[in-house]
């Protein structure tokens, strides 16, 4: 169910959708990746290089298993929703909750007083694992850029 109602002003193209999408988790993860990768190497432990190729062979290892998967659905239900629905729309209702409660999880864990290292290594990791989200959403919008309009489009 989109997050607009029927009569929406904000109403964009599938690929718009897709585009969209793609570019919410790429800034989020790149985001994330960013401050991560900042504490560990302000950390004052001399195993920060370590820490950083651990953190990015899980985040790979996530987004592959994981996020990806999302990502397929997420996909899949703009394409089934069809063309000029509401941009709010891109994600679904559970999914912006869950956007909420994951951003609610960030600052709750920025307060808790938990070693730099060890904020660093969520921080990164879940940067990674959405960038690799990301690409499934990047190759739905090339693929959408490459299709010929259809009839109904115009």
């Amino acid at each position: 169910m989109p997050i607009c109602i029927a009569s929406c002003r904000l109403a964009a193209s599938r690929c718009t959708h897709v585009m969209v999408a793609a570019l919410i988790w790429t800034l989020v993860g790149l985001g994330l990746l960013g401050f991560g990768l900042k504490w560990l190497i302000q950390s004052e432990t001399s195993w920060w290089p370590l820490l950083i190729f651990g953190v990015l062979a899980i985040g790979f290892a996530k987004g592959f298993f994981v996020l990806r998967k999302t990502a397929t659905r997420t996909v899949d239900r703009i394409m089934n929703r069809g063309e000029n629905r509401c941009l709010g729309g891109v994600f679904s209702w559970s999914t912006w909750v869950l956007v909420i409660l994951m951003m609610v999880g960030g600052r709750l864990l920025r307060g808790s007083g938990l070693p730099l290292e060890l904020l660093g290594c969520i921080y990164a990791g879940i940067g990674v694992a959405l960038l690799v989200g990301a690409s499934v959403s990047w190759a739905a919008y090339r693929n959408l850029r490459e299709e010929p309009p259809s009839i109904e489009s115009g």
